[in-house]
């Protein structure tokens, strides 16, 4: 011993393992109890990074290990050795233990051993990310080894311990291997569940419950966090198409894929445990991937077991609600999706509940992601269910009916909205008159309700889609006709708000739509008076924009109703057509550009609107006719002389509806004196118009009401009335068109001209 010590050789493993060689051979049997402890030393020590030391004790191993069998009978002490030393504090040791538990795992039965495969799998991990590149290699191999083993030990075929491998495997991989840090540790976590669900088949059924959910939950945590970044910084627009995609691409990963395997084993003894567990993911989910997953799972569930889903289905319902109102517009519309399919599974009265919610949202909440869940929700009932539509369709189709009112903003997405409601409603009524007809009552209520509402834009949504039933339907009974104008009535009353303008557009409607109805006296309908000094209130208003809707709307209900109010009409009008053309003239320069060109806009936008008005109040009523035809007549044809193209054409259409209704060119009520005056006037100034060079359709407009006024003088044979200072007025300008550009106003101006000349 003393020459060992002085010997290099000795010092070495190398020449220990030769020393213990000899010894080895010679005293077998005295080893024997020594075996537990030494095979596991003499098995690791064949695999030491140092070649040397490697085949010393692989002569050793072979020396000492004569039966073959010797690996299996200690497997378990090999085993604790390996794991032990597969975090010990030298790099040799660590790489050693890897690379002999990838030797030990190939080829054996482990089924002895399945408790200790979670520990194995920790442990590995932990060495994956160790600090010296060759260990972590040799933890990489033995981790695949180790996968492979475990799929195989995950067949059906293997029965009770297949059962148990699960048991043991799934928890490890789902909380230690998919939530790690390490990128090749989840990488491969995520590889060996995949192949696990593959093999497993039914055998995952009883794990489904903690599964499912983690690997949704994965589908977030897995994620590069620089997307979620990206997407904060992102425009609307670029946000939902980034946020589309990532949502494609955790729909096709591998854990969704796992997922879908597993789905396709559920039946209703999981579903009790699964479903609360989804429901909270659904709420509590924080990613975008993982509540997409939720909803492409509930989706899964509705073809896969509908009849086992269906206690479950109320549940789920309410969980998805919340995720309709998401601020993220995917995440919204996976929601609505999944929600159209769970429908078909649910029992009426939670449909019912459901319906009822997101009428209620509709109704009342001003924000607009409440109104787009609403849309989105319906529309997809509608398309993936449309029996379980069908089933509800006197509670769906009149919100739809409204929804497709909506005021759409350009910037925002009401437009698609009002797209999606008019879908549903077109595609589940027999044509919209028949539509209109069949949900009459309903589509009342509801346009009632929206009146009654306390948002401005919900009044004006309701206004607007009553005057569409009524013009749709042409002719409203009773007590449908009195309800519709009661209510308008009455949202009309009080102060002027953005969008009250549409009541009065609906006013103007209906009455034009069912006036021969509101002749007939009907208890609970306002009679046209009331209807009239409503409108003519609103005509005095302050704000310009809202009094010229006004105006236009006593004006159409005049014309409709054949009433003689152009007294009180006349005195709101023509002062402020009078006063509008004294402020034009000189317009103050005190404001900015921007607001002179809008005040410039608005004041001819009246103009027109007023002169139309006028047109269409003028009364068939002599003694009226009598107190204002002068008046009128000198205010249009000052304008002719005075104003741009676009008011003179509005005049002109205004005096065309003046001389078809002046009941002084009939004969019974003739007045040469005052009609000669009348003419006289109107010649002189007309002939501005039929010289217009610029404007052909101010022409063709002074030329229509030339031709009108001869065929009623013709008709009513008061030539006479017509001057020949008149007739000489009238037969210059219309000379002037001879060479008119248009070959139609040529031949009319000529016509028109033969026929005065011949007069004479």
């Amino acid at each position: 011993m003393n020459l060992a010590n002085h010997h290099a050789m000795w010092n070495s493993r190398k020449g220990a393992a030769f020393g213990f060689n000899v010894i080895a051979t010679r005293a077998g049997e005295q080893l024997a109890p020594f075996l537990p402890q030494l095979v596991p030393r003499l098995y690791r020590y064949q695999f030491d990074p140092n070649l040397g030391i490697r085949q010393a004790m692989t002569s050793i191993w072979n020396a000492l290990v004569t039966d073959k069998s010797m690996v299996d009978k200690y497997l378990k002490e090999i085993l604790q050795d390996l794991v032990k030393n597969l975090t010990s504090n030298m790099w040799r040791v660590r790489e050693s233990s890897c690379l002999a538990l990838n030797d030990l795992l190939r080829g054996r039965p482990l089924d002895d051993i399945i408790d200790k495969l979670p520990e194995i799998w920790e442990t590995l991990f932990r060495v994956q990310d160790d600090i010296k590149e060759s260990v972590r290699k040799a933890a990489e191999l033995a981790l695949k080894t180790l996968s492979k083993v475990c799929v195989k030990m995950c067949d059906p075929a293997k029965g009770a311990a297949g059962q148990r491998t699960i048991a043991a495997l799934l928890p490890c991989l789902l909380d230690k291997g998919m939530m790690s840090p390490v990128t090749e540790v989840r990488a491969l976590s995520i590889n060996t569940l995949v192949k696990i669900s593959k093999s497993a088949g039914a055998m995952l059924k009883p794990h489904a419950p903690k599964l499912i959910p983690a690997l949704l939950e994965s589908l977030s945590v897995l994620e590069p966090q620089v997307l979620n970044y990206l997407s904060l910084r992102a425009t609307e627009q670029e946000k939902a198409a980034m946020d589309s995609a990532r949502l494609s691409a955790a729909k096709s990963s591998p854990m969704m894929e796992t997922i879908n395997m597993c789905l396709q084993y559920l039946d209703v003894s999981v579903l009790g445990e699964l479903v609360p567990r989804l429901c909270e993911l659904i709420r509590s989910g924080v990613g975008l991937g993982t509540k997409g997953g939720c909803a492409s799972v509930i989706v899964s569930l509705t073809t896969q077991c509908p009849q086992d889903l269906t206690p479950y289905s109320g549940k789920l319902m309410s969980a998805l609600l919340s995720g309709l109102t998401d601020r993220n517009s995917v995440i919204q519309k996976s929601c609505a999706f999944a929600m159209g399919h769970l429908v078909r599974t649910s029992r009426d009265s939670s449909t019912e509940k459901l319906l009822q919610k997101l009428s209620g949202w509709y109704m009342e909440k001003e924000e607009p992601i409440y109104k787009t869940s609403c849309a989105l929700t319906i529309h997809a009932i509608g398309r993936y269910s449309p029996d379980v539509l069908k089933n509800h369709a006197k509670e769906v189709l009149p919100l739809a009916f409204l929804g497709m009112h909506e005021i759409a903003d350009e910037e925002k997405s009401e437009k698609e909205e009002c797209n999606l409601w008019t879908e549903v409603w077109q595609e589940n009524v027999p044509g919209s008159f028949g539509g209109i007809r069949l949900y009459l009552q309903e589509l009342i209520t509801i346009t009632q309700k929206a009146l009654q509402s306390q948002s401005w834009k919900m009044k004006a949504q309701g206004a607007i889609a009553m005057a569409s039933i009524a013009k749709q339907t042409s002719s409203l009974v009773p007590p449908y006709l009195g309800m519709i104008l009661t209510a308008l009535l009455q949202g009309l009353a009080g102060r002027t708000w953005a969008g009250k303008e549409e009541l009065l557009k609906a006013i103007a409607c209906v009455v034009t739509a069912c006036s021969a109805e509101l002749e007939k006296s009907v208890p609970n309908q306002p009679s046209t008076n009331e209807i009239l000094q409503a409108v003519l209130k609103e005509c005095s208003k302050e704000n310009l924009k809202y009094k010229i809707v006004a105006i236009s709307c006593a004006a159409d209900v005049l014309k409709a109703t054949k009433e003689d109010r152009f007294q009180e009409f006349s005195d709101i009008v023509i002062p402020l057509i009078k006063k509008n053309s004294f402020e034009s003239s000189g317009v103050q320069t005190t404001k900015n550009e921007d607001e002179n060109e809008k005040e410039k806009e608005l004041q001819l936008e009246y103009l027109l609107g007023a002169f139309e008005s006028l047109g269409k109040a003028w009364p068939r009523n002599a003694e009226t006719q009598r107190c204002y035809r002068q008046e009128l007549c000198k205010l249009m044809c000052e304008r002719l002389k005075l104003s741009t193209w676009k008011v003179q054409l509005g005049v002109l259409q205004s005096m065309n509806a003046f001389f078809q209704g002046l009941m002084l060119l009939e004969e019974e009520y003739a007045d040469p004196e005052a009609l000669a005056e009348i003419l006289l006037e109107t010649c002189k100034s007309i002939t501005y118009s039929l010289e217009n060079k610029t404007y052909s359709s101010v022409r063709t407009e002074a030329l229509s009401v030339i031709e009108l006024l001869l065929k009623k003088l013709e008709e009513s044979k008061q030539w006479e009335c017509l001057t020949s200072e008149c007739r000489v007025l009238l037969i210059e300008s219309l000379a002037t068109m001879e060479p008119d550009s248009r070959p139609e106003l040529q031949e009319k101006a000529a016509l028109l001209k033969k026929t005065l000349e011949n007069l004479e």
